[in-house]
């Protein structure tokens, strides 16, 4: 069998869970000697965090002779000089392949669907050329992988045409470098921050999170992991949290994972998730969390941490002291809850997939 990634997410961003779930899809495929796989890459992958963990050979690098990188290539079709090949075509991010690449071979396209939070919450030229460009990408696809079933219920509400489609629901993974270390610190007395994990784009609610905490015990400090910090965050965390915050930056998954594990509570009240994996590697780590009860978070977190109804400060102290009086229960059910999601069953639900699209 053969597949060709294009790796393009890795140029589109430095971390994020999109590359996480790719460098998995990349390292499962690799493992298999029956498989030739081939990458189309651009050439600022390397500021990628997860691209530089992966041991790909140059030699399985399509080249400028096959692709020719130009301006804006995140949105044209791509054009291999290749002819009487059979393969499967999967893209990192809604690339689609052009017509003579489809005509001078056999190809099965795969597309996997994230979110749609470009839909929900951009606006103007941005969200109409990311839509439209995802829009090809599923019309192009042989299958639609979704990461949640409201991923799929979002899908088929912006995109009804595609009803007949064959649409698969994949879950994400969590890495196996999250679980509960067992000397870590376990009094809650003196577990002493909240942990923020991720991108603080508006419909995350960062701000909710600094203003939450400042009327908590001075005790509680906030770590934030991810890019960095503006100017206006700064200056917000300084108004509400004057020498109570922590920038941490992107961190590996073995840092991060003891981050979870001290932390008193993982806050994520993001107003929109087509997955939410740190929501996961936390309910691994043994790490509550605090979360708004929308879009795939329900589905994700089962009855494990504590969901709020709506972005409020009552809700929230209420929220905070559940988990001091039982913390011991939501840690043990977040842990169970964690387990139902792996890579490995991600990578094994894809690879059917993909054996069963080869045959075809």
């Amino acid at each position: 069998m053969k597949i060709i990634f294009d790796n393009i997410i890795f140029s589109l961003q430095k971390s994020g869970g999109i590359s996480v779930y790719w460098r998995e899809l990349i390292n499962c495929v690799l493992s298999f000697s029956d498989i030739t796989i081939s990458f189309i890459e651009e050439n600022d992958k390397n500021k990628n965090i997860f691209r530089n963990n992966l041991n790909i050979d140059s030699r399985n690098i399509l080249g400028k002779k096959l692709y020719i990188t130009k301006k804006a290539s995140r949105y044209r079709k791509i054009d291999l000089k290749i002819s009487n090949y059979n393969f499967i075509f999967h893209s990192s991010y809604y690339r689609t392949l052009s017509k003579n690449v489809k005509k001078n071979n056999s190809v099965k396209e795969v597309v996997t669907v994230h979110d749609f939070t470009y839909e929900y919450f951009a606006k103007g030229l941005k969200k109409m050329i990311h839509t439209m460009q995802k829009k090809k990408a599923i019309k192009a696809a042989d299958v639609v992988l979704c990461i949640s079933q409201n991923t799929k219920k979002d899908l088929l509400h912006f995109f009804p045409e595609f009803s007949n489609k064959d649409i698969r629901v994949v879950y994400n993974g969590v890495s196996s470098e999250y679980f509960k270390i067992s000397d870590v610190i376990n009094d809650k007395d003196q577990i002493s921050y909240f942990l923020f994990v991720g991108s603080r784009a508006a419909y995350k609610n960062f701000d909710f999170c600094v203003s939450a905490i400042s009327q908590q015990n001075a005790k509680y400090r906030f770590k934030i992991v991810g890019p960095e910090l503006d100017k206006k965050e700064i200056v917000t965390l300084n108004k509400f949290l004057l020498g109570r915050w922590d920038f941490v930056g992107n961190v590996e998954n073995n840092k991060l994972n003891q981050l979870y594990n001290n932390a008193f509570a993982l806050l994520y009240p993001s107003s929109y998730e087509g997955f939410g994996i740190p929501i996961v590697e936390a309910m691994k780590a043994g790490c509550p969390f605090i979360a708004l009860n929308a879009s795939s978070i329900p589905e994700v977190s089962g009855d494990a941490g504590i969901l709020l109804e709506r972005l409020d400060f009552n809700l929230f102290n209420d929220a905070v002291s559940k988990l001091t009086k039982n913390r011991k229960e939501i840690v043990e059910r977040g842990i169970e809850r964690g387990n139902d999601f792996s890579w490995e069953k991600c990578q094994e639900e894809t690879m059917k997939i993909y054996k069963e699209l080869y045959r075809q």
